[in-house]
Order: C-alpha cells, then sequence, then structure tokens
C-alpha cells in the first residue's frame, strides 16, 4: 500500500483498512478493528466498511417521504454518545473474529493433540504388551536354567562323590624328602615299624609320588592299599603316636627333622573344603576339625554334637 493520509485522523498511513464505500483507507485504531482482526476477514474486506459509512448506511434506510423532525440539543447529545459508544464497541467485531479463529485453531490443535496422545498410548500400550510377553517367556528359560543348574550340580555332586570313593583305599603321606633312585615302600615299612603297625607289600595296591601346585614343595607320596580296612587302622595308629610324640624325617632313617603328615587322600575340592572349614572353626571358637573315612567333621566341645561337613552350605552348621 503507497503512502497516504488516514481517512479519519488526517495522518500518514502506510498499511490499513481499507473501506469499500468511501474507498479511503484508515488506521486500525481509527477504524476500530485490529491488524489481525482485518486480516483474518478474508474475502469479506471486500464489503468491509468503515464506522462512518455504516452509519450513512443506517440512516439511508429510513423511508425517505418520513419527515425528518429537528433534532433537539438533548437528543444531539444523546446521538453523539451512541454514536461514541459505537465507536468503541466498533473493535469488538474484528475481536469476536479473532476470538472464533482463535477458536477454531485451538480445536484443530486439541484434535491433533489427541491423535497423537492416542498413538502414543497404542505405542505404549503394545511395547509394554512385548515386554510382558519377553518376562513370561524369560521366567520359564529362567525355570529351564535353574532346572539345568540343579542337574549340574547334582552330577558334580555325583562326580565328586565318586572320585573319592576311588580314593577311600589311599592316604596322602607329606614330608618325606626326595632323593633319587628312592625306595617307597621302603619308605612305607619304616613308617609301619614306627606306627607299631607294620605293613607288607601283599597290602599295597600302589606306591606314587604326585605332584603339586606349587612345585617347590615336596611331592606327597600316594599309598593306595588294597582294601579299606588296612588303610583305616594304618591312620588311625599314626595319629594315635603322634599324640605321644610327632614322627619327624630322622625317625625313619631320613634326613632333616620335617615333621611327617598321614591324612586321608582328598579330592582337591575336599582339600579346599576342610581349609574352608578350620578357618571357619577357627572363628566360631571349635576344637576340633578331623576327617574320617574321607569326610570332614566339625565339635565345638567335648559335649556338643559332631557336625558333618561335606559342601560349602554345611559350613553355616558352624554359626
Amino acid at each position: 500500500m503507497e503512502s497516504q493520509k488516514c481517512g479519519s485522523c488526517g495522518e500518514q498511513l502506510s498499511e490499513g483498512a481499507k473501506c469499500t464505500a468511501c474507498n479511503q483507507s484508515l488506521h486500525y485504531h481509527c477504524a476500530g478493528i485490529t491488524e489481525g482482526g482485518y486480516r483474518k476477514l478474508g474475502d469479506r474486506k471486500l464489503s468491509w466498511r468503515c464506522h462512518k459509512c455504516r452509519q450513512l448506511n443506517v440512516g439511508a434506510t429510513q423511508l425517505p417521504s418520513s419527515p425528518r423532525s429537528p433534532i433537539s440539543e438533548s437528543d444531539s447529545a444523546v446521538l453523539m454518545e451512541i454514536r461514541a459508544l459505537a465507536a468503541k464497541l466498533a473493535p469488538l467485531e474484528g475481536l469476536k473474529n479473532e476470538m472464533s479463529a482463535l477458536r477454531n485453531e485451538f480445536v484443530d490443535l486439541r484434535g491433533s493433540f489427541q491423535t497423537q496422545f492416542d498413538d502414543i498410548i497404542k505405542t505404549f500400550g503394545a511395547k509394554m504388551e512385548n515386554m510382558e510377553q519377553r518376562i513370561v517367556q524369560l521366567q520359564g528359560v529362567k525355570v529351564q536354567v535353574d532346572g539345568l543348574q540343579a542337574r549340574l550340580d547334582k552330577l558334580d555332586d555325583e562326580a565328586e562323590s565318586k572320585d573319592q570313593w576311588l580314593r577311600l583305599n589311599n592316604i596322602e603321606v607329606k614330608g618325606i624328602p626326595q632323593s633319587k633312585n628312592e625306595n617307597l615302600f621302603e619308605v612305607i615299612t619304616k613308617i609301619g615299624q614306627k606306627i607299631n603297625y607294620p605293613i607288607c607289600k601283599t597290602q599295597i595296591n600302589f606306591l606314587a609320588r604326585v605332584p603339586t601346585r606349587d612345585k617347590e614343595h615336596t611331592k606327597p607320596i600316594i599309598v593306595g592299599f588294597c582294601n579299606r580296612y588296612v588303610k583305616e587302622d594304618f591312620i588311625a595308629a599314626a595319629r594315635y603316636e603322634s599324640k605321644t610324640t610327632s614322627m619327624i624325617a630322622s625317625h625313619i632313617g631320613l634326613p632333616g627333622n620335617g615333621k611327617i603328615f598321614i591324612n586321608d587322600h582328598l579330592t582337591m575340592n575336599n582339600k579346599l573344603l576342610l581349609s574352608k572349614t578350620k578357618k571357619a572353626a577357627s572363628e566360631m571358637d571349635f576344637r576340633y576339625v578331623w576327617v574320617k573315612h574321607a569326610k570332614i567333621h566339625a565339635r565345638k566341645t567335648d559335649t556338643s554334637p559332631v557336625l558333618v561337613i561335606k559342601t560349602e552350605k554345611d559350613l553355616g552348621k558352624l554359626v
């Protein structure tokens, strides 16, 4: 719009509302309408009229034949007040249009939000359903895993028991110095003489030194007797002898004063369990921990019950 004067106030005008009746352009505030309200009129701009032209139109609708009575001063004052009030109310038309447009936008926006919210709820519901299905599947897998773990534990226990059972006739002798061309049967024979339990070759199934985890330690000697009774009697005689005097290497004609220990031939797992049992027993003031028939036993006092420790879970009995 080219620069021109407002048809109402006469001031310079660069942009405003244009009356289709008098073809004059007016400032928005002079025309009694907001800029936004005028822009939202759309095609109705083609029929928009300023306040003055609307007032003239009202006068034009009166019957031309009606005689015009003279207007008194009081009536003229009232008419001016009415016109002033009408001028003030004129912007309400534009405001009404704006409110209507805003209401339509709000309805559209609310509908859009509702659609998006419904989509989110559906997506969330689908994800929750999928997650619940996966949880059910995982619970089923957990049951299977627990079952497999129980079977593995059972197989481990059975394998451990079988391994220990195969060693029931064996003893483990520690503290015997190693030497080249040593005669292990002669060593065991001298031990038997020392503990007053003579041994002959027919009572022994095998003799051998076995390696240890620590290469610096002397390899223990494993003695496999032909039956368990000989093995148990041999250990009992060795323990009875140790009550009076600890056996050392020099007692059987070997160099050194290192102690000699004679015990059941335990599996590696049972050796670890024995070590843990001794530690726990010491912490709980147990007086006795011993191995008999390849089983670990513990007793707190001379009158308390004897506890058998088969697994680490049994260590809870010491508490």
